[in-house]
């Protein structure tokens, strides 16, 4: 099974306790960093901001927060069943009733026209993506010159004890809430395989100036258990 099946189904089965798992998987401090990651795209309500692997779409609904009464955000992901769920989610919500639209596509190929976004973001999910320089390649593509780029993703501590605390969080509790929440393993194993293996920040800042962005950064949010990563188109 190719990594992109894999992710579509991992996420298609794990849907409907996504959010709960979230808020307790990380403690409570995801909402934090989502706001670091919306003030790094520094919004105006005229903008179109792209969200990327939105999910049930969280930050789609705190940028459309921002960008009331004139702007938009799409939110697009690879899985129908996380984007029907974002649709019932978002629908509570007045900015993001109005201001929010949705759009199934893969990261490696969106279906956007070029120069479509005045902004773009994503949030944990660079490890999931079957090609991260065809995906950066994408954002590039459909971005417009000057447009702000932030990402979110988890990272590993540089702290010794912090380190170790979080690959024991990783190795024990995520699991076990995992299986509680939902029954199942195998996901929440992917989700730490997945967080241990992925690149260092060095890398992943030079595949964003690979790709043609520039004023690249990487800051280290939480003793370095998430990463926040800055560009500009």
């Amino acid at each position: 099974m190719s990594k992109e099946k894999f992710v579509h189904r991992l996420f298609d089965t794990i849907t409907p306790r996504y959010d709960l798992f979230n808020r307790v998987g990380s403690l409570g401090m995801d909402h934090s960093w989502r706001r670091k990651t919306i003030q790094a795209l520094q919004l105006k309500p005229e903008m179109r901001v792209l969200d990327l692997a939105s999910g049930t779409g969280d930050l789609a609904r705190d940028c459309a927060a921002e960008l009331a009464p004139l702007g938009k955000v799409v939110a697009c992901d690879l899985s129908l069943q996380m984007l029907s769920r974002a649709v019932k989610r978002l629908a509570v919500f007045p900015p993001a009733r109005w201001h929010v639209s949705y759009a199934q596509g893969r990261a490696e190929n969106l279906p956007f026209n070029p120069a479509t976004f005045d902004a773009a973001t994503m949030a944990f999910a660079l490890r999931n993506v079957s090609d991260l320089d065809a995906t950066f390649g994408e954002y590039h593509r459909t971005m417009r010159p000057g447009a702000h780029l932030a990402l979110l993703e988890f990272g590993r501590p540089t702290n010794f004890f912090v380190r170790a605390g979080h690959w024991l969080w990783l190795s024990t509790a995520i699991p076990l809430f995992g299986f509680l929440t939902t029954g199942l393993f195998w996901p929440f194993l992917y989700l730490r395989r997945s967080i241990l293996q992925f690149m260092p920040p060095e890398q992943v800042v030079k595949k964003l100036q690979n790709a043609g962005f520039g004023e690249v950064s990487a800051t280290r949010l939480s003793g370095g258990i998430v990463v926040l990563y800055q560009a500009i188109r």
